[in-house]
């Protein structure tokens, strides 16, 4: 019975720390001025429920409806303009090793 006791202590440890990993989340903005952050990285805590800023940029105008690429290592926005049928599509890359968002230019 102790052993069973044991076992039981150690898988619930072993999810526990599975579960406590963080997340990342990105939040897109209307913010009609280049010079204010637009997309927003954070840290979901899944354990907590804490949200924790990581990065953000700024440089684009009203991200509204963000995407992730597959390997997550890009993110597309696409913007929304006051004026007809000029929103457009961009590509960021994300590096979660060194916490940074980039507008991605497509080599030539």
């Amino acid at each position: 019975m102790k052993a069973d006791k044991f076992s039981l202590i150690i898988t619930l440890l072993f999810c526990l720390n599975l579960y406590s990993q963080k997340e990342y989340v990105f939040f897109g903005s209307y913010n009609w001025d280049k010079a204010t952050e637009g997309i927003y990285v954070y840290h979901l805590d899944t354990v907590n429920g804490k949200l924790t800023k990581v990065t953000a940029i700024k440089d684009v105008l009203n991200p509204s409806y963000l995407t992730i690429s597959p390997n997550g290592k890009y993110i597309y926005a696409c913007t929304e303009s006051k004026i007809p049928n000029s929103g457009s599509v961009s590509a960021f890359k994300f590096d979660s090793e060194k916490k940074s968002i980039n507008f991605h230019k497509q080599p030539k």
